[in-house]
């Protein structure tokens, strides 16, 4: 029975939809009369991945972040929005010379405290900097968590005073991008840098078994009812993520990571950079399903709609 059912769902759009909107309405009736931190497993990335793993993929990450800031150090006060279920990345900050950290989490992502533990470990004994941080660890690293860690509410009783804020694939899963966006924005220091990672892919809403796009068919209204104050992607897309930040800074840097209908990227390539053959397959991925789209997403221009994922690094 349950099988079937399953099956059902995979099946019906319309049955997945009202499922998303019942699920979505318990979970902010939970937290707004409960007042708990809603605890999920996204986020949850080392928890599947062995010791060695999970310090690649730390690196890989921090990495990443020097490679499209261009920044050859990172220094002063830094803040990582959403950093899931571990400090490595913030570990590796304070590593490379950053004054402090703070860790701001809207959820509370699944973990193994003990793994953690040993990550951090053979982090400490790795770089020199933090050995020498690690007795005072609290006085340069800070995690918060709750609504009041929300991208929408974290700068409200603060000052600011960042010179970095970073994220990966978080935006796509608050309520307000663009509110997040320009708080931030206004907490940075002078010459100060945001550096965000955004996965406009559907997270797994009706993928696989439906289209990559499957969620653009599904009108806004309804789409909101789906996700708003869950942790669901916003969908809030590409060309208005960019739209917003050259309005802040026309020289915002873009980089693409990924397309929809194409293999995942092997590389980090600048908008201007992306092989004509990879783009023109998105494209035309893209307009063969345009004709089912909610009306607001048909209005897009395809080249827009085609990006999967993306930094950008914006500069005060």
């Amino acid at each position: 029975m349950i099988y079937k059912l399953k099956e059902l769902l995979k099946r019906s759009t319309a049955l997945k939809i009202g499922v998303y909107i019942y699920r979505n309405a318990l979970a902010n009736i939970d937290r707004l009369f409960k007042h708990c931190i809603l605890k999920l497993d996204d986020g949850a990335t080392h928890k599947v991945l062995s010791i060695d793993e999970s310090l690649a993929y730390i690196k890989s990450v921090f990495n990443d972040y020097k490679k499209v800031s261009g920044k050859e150090k990172f220094y002063g006060k830094v803040l990582e929005l959403g950093p899931g279920d571990s400090d490595g990345v913030g570990l590796l900050f304070l590593s490379d010379g950053a004054s402090h950290v703070d860790l701001a989490d809207r959820f509370y992502s699944a973990r193994d405290s003990e793994q953690q533990k040993r990550i951090s470990d053979c982090l400490m004994a790795e770089y020199p900097r933090l050995s020498q941080l690690k007795p005072d660890l609290d006085k340069y690293l800070t995690r918060y968590y709750g609504e009041d860690a929300s991208g929408e509410k974290f700068f409200d009783k603060r000052e600011g005073g960042y010179d970095m804020i970073v994220s990966r694939a978080v935006l796509e899963h608050v309520d307000d991008p663009e509110l997040v966006i320009r708080k931030m924005y206004t907490s940075l220091n002078q010459e100060g840098c945001l550096i965000h990672k955004v996965d406009l892919r559907d997270h797994g809403m009706f993928s696989p078994g439906k289209s990559a796009v499957k969620f653009l068919e599904v009108p806004g209204f309804l789409y909101k009812l789906m996700t708003c104050g869950s942790g669901l992607p916003n969908r809030y897309l590409f060309h208005r993520y960019k739209q917003l930040l050259q309005s802040l800074n026309p020289n915002v840097k873009f980089f693409c990571t990924g397309l929809h209908g194409v293999d995942p990227f092997q590389e980090i390539y600048k908008m201007d950079s992306i092989p004509a053959e990879l783009e023109n397959h998105a494209i035309t991925f893209i307009d063969s399903n345009k004709h089912l789209f909610a009306k607001e997403s048909k209005k897009v221009p395809s080249k827009d709609l085609a990006i999967s994922s993306f930094f950008f690094v914006l500069e005060k």
